[in-house]
């Protein structure tokens, strides 16, 4: 039996175990390679703009990093914009003829991108590259096509899965996930850190003088004040990234493929949301955020070095602090 074959239906198998879209799309890049013989592959979030990536195998630090960037700043090529519109795979036998291909690093010269679709749009594109030009053409076609079936199929279901677990665990004032499924989520990516490379940050917040609104104007405009605090934060993130409700009023963020530096956009992002809301014409809310990219330390003592970057914002002008 060609043991080609064989490894092919191991990986769709593992697809098929997959209990969250995060881990259906690591082991979707797997699955990649071993279908399309590819040299690397990385997986585009493109439900919503700016794009981003939320897996990478193989892929080249310079070139990652000049891509992120465009798509950090609202720039993708238009080889994306096709393959939302179409909702088809694209085939580009060889990137060196295309102006808009960004040439740094080292990058694909033969490069296929196909849909996941969700919903009846397109979720996210997978990036199947090779170095060599010409090596992807249109005699792979039908196999791309049925690839994204495959591959929209089984994400779906994960979605679906992942919708009932995220319900089913929320805090039910402010509707993000408890402090009880954040150690759960938390170690999963550690794992995956330990074995793929997956980077990911986390923003630890709170609301400031929250004590002072609770005792001042009474525990009913606190609440409100909780409840428009966690919906500016949903209104402001993407799908990929989770929101926990660490405390009475700290909230905890895990930003999925995101640096230092892109959690630091964010995080003064959400602080502007935030200081933009106003409660019953009594109060203008603000809030204070730590940032920590994960580097390889324990739980314990990546949570302590994000409590310690909270504890510091609170003293700068900015509110924000990020700590290595």
């Amino acid at each position: 039996m060609d043991h080609n074959l064989i490894g092919i239906l191991k990986a769709i198998a593992e697809l098929e175990e997959s209990l969250t879209i995060e881990e259906a799309l690591w082991k979707i890049t797997n699955l990649a390679f071993i279908v399309f013989n590819a040299e690397s592959a990385t997986i585009i979030d493109v439900s919503q703009k700016p794009y981003h990536f939320v897996a990478f195998k193989n892929v080249d630090d310079i070139a990652a990093s000049v891509l992120e960037k465009h798509l950090s700043e609202g720039s993708a090529g238009g080889n994306l914009e096709v393959i939302k519109d179409t909702q088809k795979p694209l085939i580009i036998p060889d990137t060196s003829k295309y102006g808009f291909w960004l040439k740094v690093g080292k990058y694909p010269l033969s490069w296929i991108g196909i849909p996941i679709i969700l919903d009846n749009r397109v979720s996210y594109i997978v990036n199947i590259d090779s170095y060599s030009p010409n090596t992807y053409n249109e005699d792979f076609w039908e196999i791309a096509l049925v690839f994204s079936e495959l591959i929209s199929s089984a994400v779906k279901k994960n979605k679906l899965v992942e919708e009932f677990f995220r319900t089913a665990t929320l805090d039910k004032l402010t509707e993000v996930q408890t402090r009880q499924q954040l150690y759960h989520i938390l170690n999963k990516n550690i794992d995956r850190y330990r074995r793929y490379g997956s980077r990911f940050s986390c923003l630890m917040l709170d609301l400031d003088k929250f004590k002072y609104i609770n005792d001042t104007f009474g525990h009913e405009i606190g609440d409100k004040a909780l409840v428009a605090f966690s919906k500016a934060l949903k209104e402001n993130l993407r799908q990929s990234d989770y929101i926990f409700r660490f405390g009475g009023d700290e909230f905890l963020i895990k930003l999925e493929e995101a640096d230092g530096k892109e959690a630091f956009q964010i995080a003064k992002r959400l602080r502007e949301a935030i200081l933009s809301i106003n409660i019953d014409g009594k109060i203008n809310l603000s809030t204070s955020i730590g940032i920590k990219e994960y580097k390889g330390e324990s739980l314990e003592d990546f949570l302590k070095s994000l409590d310690e970057a909270l504890y510091q914002a609170k003293k700068t002008d900015t509110g924000i602090m990020i700590t290595n």
